[in-house]
């Protein structure tokens, strides 16, 4: 009997005590998590302010207390709201962004600056699943997440290079690839000058146009 209240006595204090420690634990989680700020960044590129008010409304879902966001090139070298929104940033918080290529316009600077922020113990986060945490109990899936994402960064970087390239050439009225444009006076020249028996080369010494359109001009204008 006495065995039996003393078994009854010590589980309760155990219990008791487990549920302190577990409240206490909640309790100082929640206060930390009270003090930690969530800084949101957003960029894109000069024609995209639709996506860069997509990416701010995310944050915003996101809980983010602060968002910093600018239109802005990826090859910039300096980011004045990334700058002000690390400078924002204190021990603790953590930096969120829908993507890395928002932040990040290769490897090595990601690398830096999320070395940087892990030792003054700030989170980066991203919406597409990246996370980095210093005491992140399975390295090997935090490392392979990394990897991924960096080999992600750089193929969204060249998507994003080649959308501002073919924007900055149509805004200086440049022509976007593909075969070139011929004006109708050359076209009739190289099919006057061939009439007149020159040959392929003599025509693209006197004109500039390549021997492969001199010969679809010739081809096309035998066909009419």
């Amino acid at each position: 009997m006495f065995f039996l209240i003393v078994f009854d006595t010590v589980k309760n204090i155990s219990i008791n005590t487990l549920t302190f420690q577990f409240k206490r634990k909640r309790s100082l989680l929640s206060e930390k998590n009270k003090k930690r700020k969530s800084i949101g960044y957003a960029r894109a590129i000069d024609n995209e302010s639709f996506y860069l008010e997509e990416q701010i409304q995310f944050l915003k879902d996101e809980g983010c207390n602060l968002i910093f966001s600018e239109l802005l090139s990826l090859d910039e070298e300096i980011k004045p709201e990334f700058k002000k929104a690390l400078k924002a940033l204190s021990k603790g918080d953590e930096l969120v962004i829908t993507k890395l290529d928002r932040a990040f316009s290769n490897r090595n600077e990601c690398i830096r600056i999320i070395d940087k922020l892990l030792n003054q113990d700030i989170q980066l986060r991203t919406l597409s699943g990246f996370f980095t945490n210093k005491d992140s109990p399975n390295i090997s899936t935090l490392v392979f997440n990394i990897l991924c994402e960096l080999n992600n960064l750089d193929n969204e970087c060249l998507k994003e290079r080649k959308k501002e390239n073919i924007f900055k050439r149509r805004l200086n009225g440049n022509n976007l690839g593909g075969r070139p444009k011929i004006s109708r006076l050359k076209e009739s020249l190289v099919i006057r000058l061939r009439d007149e028996g020159y040959s392929y080369r003599s025509i693209r010494a006197q004109t500039g146009i390549a021997l492969s359109t001199i010969r679809r001009i010739i081809i096309d204008g035998e066909d009419k």
